[in-house]
């Protein structure tokens, strides 16, 4: 079925390249819409950047998101996507509907999958293509219906920090009893050390739940100044924690989630929303601190005069560290408590106003665009693409926002509209396109590419 056409002034003529202009990482991002125009839009990510996808739900936005991200996966010779310096892409799906990409589509099979293939055949262009997808699934949490290929992952205790603890034993640091304690235990476990009957015990910063609980249970100070049952409060939740799979010593190495070429997805969709968070804020607050010890490494490699040996051993160092990165979040509301005091909020913010110098972008999808980053974070998103959206607040909140000229005038089978009548008119699988960078003097509208794998959403 052929999607909507709008006649848009200025014309746009040819392809349009969005996103940067260094092509070391290029994806087909969809194609033009407009009277008259029916070329590719392309995404540039080779710089670092931060991407904003918007649209309610049944628009596309989940496919849209997936499209592009698939395309940062490929192989050599692929239609999709060209990589001269590859990236890793770290999808965060609180819905588990993105796994389904480890299938390629096929003729057979569902119902859904033949539709989704009808409508890649419809893009003569393309076909089916094996693409470096790998999918984790918290340890703990996987079901015997679950596809074979899933990895299981584990949550490193040592990444926690108080907060993360306070917010899963839910309870405050500063003004609850049982935060102060969290507070304390955590103090002394990984920085000051404390008193056993014995002798003192040493700090360590690779911690584990067990150290808390010992700390909580037998440092002399604690039990003199906490009562018993406060005690008892925190270690209870330690200990059921420590039960649990998903928490490990080592746990999972960014190393192994995140691979050059490779489009991983962790599926957050099984897990308590407390649990969900922390896992999130964790990953966040890892990956930032990673890519900053690796860019020191680099910058030491790029100018230092220093000793083969010593170059050697730096190398090694960075080869443990996290490549460069793109993380993705879908469903961003879900993620994202309102509060903006939260720890998400506050490490989400970090990663957006620091993370390009140290090669990490970020792409967030979201039903609702109003709150889905600070106002500090988005004045750093240079690249949107909007979806269909019916609510005038969330219409306004991205046309406030949006990168490059509104068209001068816009009109659909003949009728003149405004910007935000076209937003409400948009298909399921169309888009607007706006870029700081864009070889087009205005925003364009465009149909997203289908999928060459399958997709486990609803919009299609």
């Amino acid at each position: 079925m052929a999607m909507k056409t709008f006649d848009i002034e200025p014309h746009v003529a040819g392809e349009v390249r969005i996103g940067s202009a260094r092509s070391e990482n290029v994806v087909w991002a969809g194609r033009m819409s407009e009277r008259g125009n029916k070329e590719r839009i392309i995404f540039d990510g080779s710089e670092n950047f931060v991407a904003l996808e918007v649209g309610k739900r049944g628009s596309g936005k989940s496919f849209g998101m997936g499209s592009i991200l698939e395309a940062f996966a490929t192989h050599n010779g692929s239609l999709i996507g060209t990589h001269t310096v590859p990236r890793a892409v770290l999808l965060l799906d609180p819905l588990d509907i993105h796994w389904t990409a480890i299938e390629p589509l096929r003729k057979d099979g569902s119902e859904g999958m033949r539709k989704q293939y009808e409508l890649l055949s419809g893009w003569k262009e393309l076909s089916p293509e094996p693409l470096n997808i790998q999918v984790f699934m918290p340890a703990g949490y996987s079901w015997e219906i679950d596809h074979p290929g899933f990895v299981p992952y584990q949550l490193p205790v040592s990444a926690l920090d108080a907060s993360d603890w306070a917010f899963l034993l839910d309870c405050d640091l500063l003004t609850e009893p049982r935060g102060r304690l969290i507070d304390e235990v955590y103090r002394k476990v990984t920085e000051l050390g404390w008193q056993r009957g014995h002798g003192p015990v040493q700090p360590k910063s690779q911690y584990t739940i067990q150290d808390f609980v010992d700390c909580a249970e037998h440092d002399e100070d604690i039990s003199s100044f906490y009562h018993r049952e406060t005690i008892r409060s925190v270690v209870q939740p330690l200990r059921s924690f420590e039960r649990m799979p998903l928490f490990d010593s080592k746990g999972t190495p960014l190393t192994a989630l995140l691979r050059e070429g490779t489009l991983s997805i962790l599926c957050l969709g099984r897990l308590p929303s407390s649990i969900r968070t922390v896992l999130t804020t964790v990953i966040v607050r890892k990956l930032r601190s990673d890519r900053m010890y690796a860019s020191q490494i680099r910058r030491r490699l790029t100018i230092s005069q220093d000793t083969p040996d010593k170059r050697v051993e730096l190398e090694r160092a960075l080869a443990q560290c996290a490549p460069r990165t793109i993380l993705a979040i879908d469903e961003a509301q879900i993620l994202l408590p309102q509060r903006e005091s939260s720890s998400i909020r506050k490490e989400l913010d970090a990663f957006v106003l620091e993370g390009r110098n140290y090669g990490l972008s970020l792409w967030m999808a979201t039903q609702r665009p109003k709150g889905a980053v600070s106002s500090a974070a988005a004045s750093q998103i240079d690249t949107f693409i909007v979806h269909r959206l019916s609510v005038q607040e969330d219409i306004d909140a991205v046309v406030g926002l949006l990168q490059n000229a509104v068209p001068a005038k816009i009109r659909h089978n003949g009728r003149p509209i405004e910007l935000s009548e076209m937003i409400r008119q948009l298909e399921a699988g169309q888009a607007i396109f706006s870029s700081a960078v864009s070889t087009a003097p205005r925003l364009v509208v465009g149909t997203i590419r289908p999928r060459v794998v399958a997709h486990g959403g609803e919009g299609f």
